[in-house]
């Protein structure tokens, strides 16, 4: 087993005890009904970013945008490589977190021929920090709407769903991504566990 794959299942057991009691709080239903998904042995899974709100910036283009300035006024030429890699993140870390967590809990594959697409839109995130010296810290969080479409015709929209907290864990971490895998993982185990259930 290689370190990924380890540091991946010690996380999502941490989550899956810390966060089970209140996953009913986090995920509601909002529309139809995604238990036609049962009988499927896949489903396509795709993600979006759209009107993403980052800690108190409304627009995710502001938040970037002071990011950028500030970190090139340290280290010129810095803060455009750290934009990349705000952006680089979701598929290094955020997505494939939560595919793997959602696969887990559902018992389903992912394929892209799948007859049904289940999106997964980020809406907000909460970077979270920890601080050893004061004894402080505040835990990641992201929230957002899965939404199934029918695959053939995307203005089919079978069912939607709220998630309005997926939780990480608060740590010495340094990159955003590491700082919010732990939330994606939370947010696919519990998509996983619902759509079999509403």
């Amino acid at each position: 087993m290689n370190r990924n794959m380890l540091k991946f299942i010690m996380g999502l057991v941490f989550f899956q005890a810390v966060f089970i009691q209140v996953r009913a709080q986090e995920i509601s239903l909002t529309q139809g009904s995604f238990k036609i998904l049962i009988d499927e042995k896949t489903v396509n899974l795709a993600f979006t970013y759209d009107s993403l709100q980052v800690g108190k910036y409304k627009n995710e283009s502001d938040y970037v945008k002071k990011k950028v300035t500030e970190i090139n006024k340290k280290y010129p030429g810095k803060g455009d490589s750290w934009a990349m890699q705000w952006t680089a993140q979701r598929k290094e870390y955020f997505e494939p977190w939560f595919i793997k967590a959602f696969k887990a809990s559902s018992g389903k594959d992912t394929s892209l021929t799948s007859r049904y697409t289940l999106i997964f839109n980020t809406s907000y995130i909460e970077q979270g920090f920890s601080s050893s010296a004061i004894l402080v810290h505040k835990n990641p969080e992201i929230r957002g709407e899965l939404v199934l479409i029918d695959s053939k015709d995307g203005n089919k929209i079978v069912a939607k769903a709220k998630i309005t907290k997926a939780m990480g864990k608060a740590g010495p971490h340094f990159e955003t991504g590491e700082h919010l895998e732990g939330a994606y993982a939370e947010a696919g185990d519990s998509a996983g566990a619902f759509v079999l259930n509403n």
